[in-house]
């Protein structure tokens, strides 16, 4: 049977599953506030061993209970024995630290703190090569964004949908609240060169019918011109979670295979 622990002000409940979900609050100096974060436990998650993480981050208006309560990465959890952290990512920070909203460091919560939390509280391997991050429509921005500039920290970067040009958007999804400027240094396929070299493992999916999709074919383009390998798939699918539920089951299969040098 399954536990959900459910952490809150230090009230603790349970009820019975097969994976562990954990919702609590992490710490951020950067922001000197807490941010909510969920981690799924596979069953029988046990400090005697260690584990290979995956961090997801949500979209546009959501929160870091979407990606258990929308998709089956519990399932998953168990099939795979991977720890999942969904982190709360503001309802539109776009996880960068926003030149606009000092108080807006996502960015370094995400890549430094999070990391650092989950490293300290749980059994997790500590190395890159054991540790990936992805994320949907805005969070597969943001998974890219952080992926690549920690390339030290991550050695898996994927992103599902993700809002790769945030500069084609200005004005929408609330991009004006923390950037307007110096949009060569956000747009991914600006900063793709970073990647030229990596070790790290990269793949990107998108729906044909998805109004993403043209700039995920562009940085598509762009990585097959600097000769950076990576996993590109398009499929059938739209903006939406019934794509995002599929997507996650190919990408945690793609890291899975990674995470064991496959």
């Amino acid at each position: 049977m399954k536990k959900i622990l459910l952490v809150l002000f230090g009230i603790c409940s349970f009820i019975t599953f097969p994976f562990t979900e954990v919702n609590t609050k992490v710490y951020s100096k950067a922001m000197k506030k807490d941010v909510p974060i969920t981690v799924v436990l596979p069953n029988g998650y046990s400090n005697s061993k260690k584990y290979n993480t995956i961090y997801v981050l949500h979209g546009w208006s959501g929160s870091n209970k979407n990606y258990p309560e929308k998709t089956s990465i519990g399932k998953l959890s168990d099939e795979f024995g991977i720890v999942y952290i969904s982190p709360d990512g503001n309802y539109d920070s776009w996880y960068i630290d926003s030149p606009l909203k000092k108080d807006s460091k996502y960015y370094t919560f995400v890549s430094k703190e999070l990391v650092e939390y989950v490293d300290n509280n749980y059994s997790v391997y500590k190395e890159k090569e054991h540790r990936a991050i992805t994320g949907l429509s805005m969070g597969g921005f943001g998974a890219f964004y952080i992926g690549i500039k920690n390339q030290n920290v991550f050695g898996n970067i994927g992103s599902m949908s993700g809002g790769m040009d945030p500069e084609q958007y200005k004005g929408n999804w609330g991009i004006d609240k923390v950037l307007n400027s110096n949009w060569f240094e956000y747009n991914i396929k600006d900063i793709a060169h970073q990647l030229i070299g990596t070790k790290s493992n990269i793949i990107i999916d998108c729906g044909v019918d998805d109004f993403f999709i043209q700039p995920n074919r562009e940085l598509h383009k762009k990585l097959l011109d600097l000769n950076i390998k990576h996993d590109y798939i398009e499929r059938d699918g739209a903006h939406s979670w019934a794509y995002w539920d599929n997507s996650i089951k190919y990408q945690t299969f793609f890291f899975n295979q990674k995470f064991n040098g496959k």
